[in-house]
């Protein structure tokens, strides 16, 4: 019986004891333990930095604590607890950074709830540093670039000049600068040079204390124009942009400097849209295609949408606005007068006389269209420039014998040559296309007042893929717009240079229209007969 009890209460000690210790690991884990995360040492080897989580994050989401030991020479200089507000994650290798400088290193300590904390450590156990000498700065910063020259001097900060470009330099712990930043704008600027594209920059920077412009933190984000939403110029501006990534790419490597392709500006119609570039890692001349198809996406969608809007435009009443009022209204104060003195200018223009209407009807027309009712329209052209030609539209229910001016500049200004010009059976509703570039590209125009007032027309691309996977759109021409199975359908064809042929041969592109043809989709490849 006694051997029985002392044997039960033997086993209930060894157990209490278990679960003692097993408590005390449970809480030395979760609560004292530190585990090393991360080790720095500096390019001498003198100075070594060691990060240590202690513990565990505080459940759920809360803090995670640690300690930062600093040696140099191999003796503690410095040893200092630190908290990361990082919704709740374990500490990480990202959440510090490590500037070394001559006197001493910067930390940054980092966390998504939180704004960065730096801390300065100087190797000598100081607490503040107190600048370095202009012959220590020069050596250091020819150390790290080569050959340069100091050419300048305003407070705490020095410009030094490569040959090729200015930069700055900051007498701080670190000697801050932004040497990689106005080269990137230095290598951008040499490309766009020998392009036919401007471009621009945002400037950004900090503002700190009686600072106002940090030299040394400012940032260039290129803004590039995007001149018009034909197909050939979004070609040309992806190819532009792409190609100038790895013209900079050449001199400033993508995985030493991710920072600075991070977005651009893409300038279109007056508007400013920002394009934050992906898959920048895969990104060669062997493989332009993972940015350069993600681009011409983008472009194609802010192209679209900006068209969307202007064609569906709404004012303040609600009421749907025409294409012309959609591109911004008149001033209140000025509208009436304006407006009468647009009708004034248009009754000027369009009050030709006698002798002017019977030349134009001796010029033989570059198409034509005859409605259901008897009258037939005439695109005649009346000047030549440079290769194209410029028209008016006229009007005539006699054969020929007298005519009347329905517009005197269809195609908005530009110059080329007319292929063909149809309407639908409303006879207000019309198309015509106006080839340019050699006959290499046309460009859709589309009226709703029997040809009074044209406007162009955007369709979209068909997203045809050439053999290094990039994209391009082959339908470059449209050829004729009709309707069918009560559908508005229109083909484009592939221009002079065409060449593409899908599964069934050489093709057009089908397109279909649910608005009367201000806006279309792609449908698919019809072939050739």
């Amino acid at each position: 019986m006694k051997k029985g009890i002392k044997t039960c209460l033997v086993m209930i000690g060894i157990i209490a004891g278990l679960l003692v210790i097993l408590v005390a690991g449970f809480l030395y884990k979760t609560e004292y333990k530190y585990t090393d995360i991360d080790t720095r040492t500096s390019s001498d080897g003198r100075c070594r930095l060691l990060l240590q989580m202690k513990g565990e994050p505080d459940w759920p989401f809360g803090s995670t604590y640690g300690r930062i030991i600093a040696r140099y020479d191999d003796e503690i200089i410095k040893e200092f607890e630190l908290e990361i507000r990082d919704d709740g994650a374990m500490l990480q290798k990202g959440n510090w950074d490590v500037a070394w400088g001559l006197a001493g290193v910067q930390i940054t300590l980092q966390g998504s709830e939180q704004e960065d904390q730096v801390i300065q450590i100087m190797y000598d156990g100081s607490e503040e540093f107190s600048g370095y000498g202009e012959e220590e700065i020069t050596s250091e910063i020819m150390r790290r670039y080569g050959d340069v020259k100091v050419c300048g001097k305003e407070g705490n900060l020095y410009c030094y000049d490569t040959g090729r470009f200015l930069f700055t330099v900051k007498n701080d712990l670190v000697l801050s600068d932004n040497y990689k930043m106005e080269q990137f704008r230095y290598l951008t600027d040499a490309y766009f040079a020998g392009r036919n594209r401007a471009h621009s920059y945002e400037e950004t920077g900090k503002e700190t204390g009686k600072e106002t412009e940090k030299e040394t933190e400012k940032t260039y984000t290129p803004v590039i124009p995007l001149y018009s939403a034909s197909s050939e110029e979004k070609e040309w501006f992806c190819s532009d942009v792409t190609n100038w990534l790895l013209y900079v790419m050449k001199e400033l490597p993508y995985e030493e400097n991710e920072d600075l392709y991070q977005r651009i500006v893409i300038e279109y119609e007056g508007e400013n849209f920002c394009y934050l570039f992906g898959n920048m890692k895969d990104f060669s001349e062997e493989n332009v295609s993972v940015v350069y198809n993600d681009l011409y996406d983008f472009v194609e969608n802010m192209v679209s949408e900006s068209y969307a809007e202007k064609v569906t435009g709404k004012d303040d009443s609600g009421k749907g606005m025409n294409n012309s009022e959609a591109k911004g209204e008149m001033e209140s104060g000025e509208a009436e007068s304006e407006k009468t003195e647009s009708e004034e200018t248009e009754s000027e223009e369009t009050e030709l006389t006698e002798e002017t209407i019977q030349y134009y009807l001796t010029l033989e027309p570059d198409c034509t269209y005859e409605t259901a009712g008897g009258v037939e329209y005439r695109m005649i052209p009346v000047d030549r420039a440079c290769g194209s030609s410029f028209y008016v539209l006229v009007a005539t229910a006699d054969g020929g014998k007298s005519a009347v001016m329905t517009n005197s500049d269809p195609y908005l200004g530009s110059g080329g040559a007319a292929g063909w010009i149809s309407f639908l059976q409303d006879e207000k509703t019309g198309f015509s296309c106006l080839a340019y570039s050699g006959g290499a590209y046309g460009a859709l125009y589309r009226t709703e007042d029997g040809g009074k007032s044209f406007e162009t027309v955007e369709y979209p691309s068909a997203k045809v893929k050439l053999p290094d996977g990039t994209y391009y759109n082959p339908f470059v021409m449209p050829e004729k717009v009709y309707e069918k199975d009560g559908k508005l359908c229109m083909e484009a064809g592939q221009g002079a240079d065409g060449d593409y042929h899908g599964a069934e041969g050489f093709c057009n592109g089908l397109y279909e229209s649910m608005d009367n043809g201000k806006t279309w989709v792609y449908v698919k490849e019809v072939p050739v007969s």
